[in-house]
């Protein structure tokens, strides 16, 4: 068993023991940088809002706002050791210098309208705050556009989870298709914008 799928089997264990809180700990985490897949974690609280073990909106309200302060942590850790802190440091917690290094290369071309796309891709989605904080972008923007992905984020794969009930694990090796799917968009929404820029100067 892999690392992240030892977290993920702790994560999942650990909703099961203390409900909510382990939820909470769990995507604040996540989201700080230890790559603990969110999906599956929100999928289980989805589920288990369909057996009634949850309140599958009290899922949405926690989970936006605890991937929002982990994401938001990341950013100060970010904005105050910048990238030789993140990079020193990260190794301990799984953040790898090459994915980093990716990351940091995507903020720098799109900039801080990029920052409700990052909450969406895959690689960038787990350093965007320590990035975002070391470009030292604007804080509330930062915050607005990681509230929206995260909302976002969190109605999906709970409705998913919700749907889905316990067969949802069986499923859970297809997610991934999901972030095929949200680069493919990511792509197009680009492009499209590219597209926009070039008629304008034309």
């Amino acid at each position: 068993m892999g690392i992240t799928a030892a977290l993920l089997e702790y994560a999942l264990n650990l909703i099961d023991k203390i409900g909510y809180l382990g939820l909470i700990l769990i995507l604040i985490v996540d989201n700080a940088g230890i790559p603990i897949p969110s999906e599956a974690t929100l999928a289980l609280a989805g589920n288990l809002s369909r057996s009634g073990e949850f309140n599958i909106f009290i899922v949405i309200i926690i989970g936006t706002l605890a991937q929002t302060v982990g994401t938001y942590l990341a950013y100060l850790i970010g904005e105050y050791g910048g990238t030789p802190l993140v990079k020193k440091y990260g190794k301990y917690l799984l953040i790898s210098s090459h994915d980093y290094d990716k990351a940091e290369a995507w903020f720098a071309k799109r900039g801080e309208g990029a920052i409700l796309l990052s909450r969406f891709t895959p690689v960038v989605r787990t350093f965007a705050g320590f990035v975002a904080g070391t470009f030292k972008m604007n804080r509330w923007l930062f915050v607005r556009d990681s509230f929206i992905g995260s909302l976002i984020w969190t109605v999906l794969f709970t409705y998913i989870g919700y749907v889905l009930g316990d067969s949802w694990k069986k499923f859970y090796s297809y997610l991934h298709y999901v972030d095929y799917l949200v680069i493919a968009l990511v792509i197009v929404l680009v492009m499209r914008y590219i597209l926009k820029k070039k008629r304008k100067i034309t």
